[in-house]
């Protein structure tokens, strides 16, 4: 008798308790989802704003160049040549993340222009372990692997003379809207986006909705 007059007891008790547990739960599940949405959304308004910011400063600094019968990419091949020296193809292409056929048509005009020259060249050979050699094999002459290379011509170092100081100088007057620290801030923050965080990538990824 006592035992079903406990039973009749705890019941209610245990009823209430999962009832408060369950919405608990659900005022917890209501408040972390909109936090979740309205961050994708606060995400995919930046990645707008990147967009279309990156659009705007291409068309403003294109017009300037396509009056030196000058691309944006183009440009950016001659500044490395200019300031840094000969690149090879593969250095060309693993900085600016390209393939090689985009740096073949990129390259031929500046050619054709006399900008530019590109030349087939041996780099030294790979340093090789002699022991692990067949004894045949370790007299025998070495050779480097063949590469591409650009540089500049001189006609290509005059024309930078002229078109270099030119075009930093538009750069640096659209730039003033920001703050040196604003601008040091800014290229920061889009190196941190190019290197990505792979493991946060997947995470969302695969995440289910």
């Amino acid at each position: 008798m006592d035992g079903d007059i406990n039973e009749e007891v705890l019941c209610p008790a245990e009823s209430a308790a999962e009832e408060q547990e369950a919405s608990v739960s659900t005022e917890t599940r209501i408040k972390v989802q909109p936090d979740v949405e309205e961050r994708k959304l606060r995400s995919f308004r930046a990645y707008l704003d990147l967009l279309d910011t990156a659009e705007w400063l291409r068309r403003q600094f294109a017009e300037q160049l396509e009056a030196f019968d000058l691309t944006i990419d183009g440009f950016r091949l001659l500044d490395i040549l200019y300031r840094e020296g000969p690149i090879t193809t593969e250095e060309f292409c693993k900085r600016r993340r390209c393939r090689r056929q985009s740096f073949d048509k990129l390259i031929k005009p500046l050619e054709a222009r006399g900008w530019v020259k590109y030349e087939v060249i041996e780099l030294e050979p790979a340093d090789v372990d002699f022991t692990q050699l067949a004894k045949r094999l370790r007299d025998l002459p070495r050779r480097g692997r063949r590469t591409g290379r650009a540089s500049l011509t001189e006609s290509g170092e005059k024309f930078m003379h002229v078109v270099f100081p030119r075009h930093v100088k538009l750069v640096f007057a659209f730039m003033r809207a920001l703050e040196m620290r604003e601008q040091e801030s800014l290229s920061k923050t889009c190196r941190k986006l190019r290197e990505g965080d792979v493991v946060r990538m997947l995470d969302e990824i695969t995440l289910e909705d």
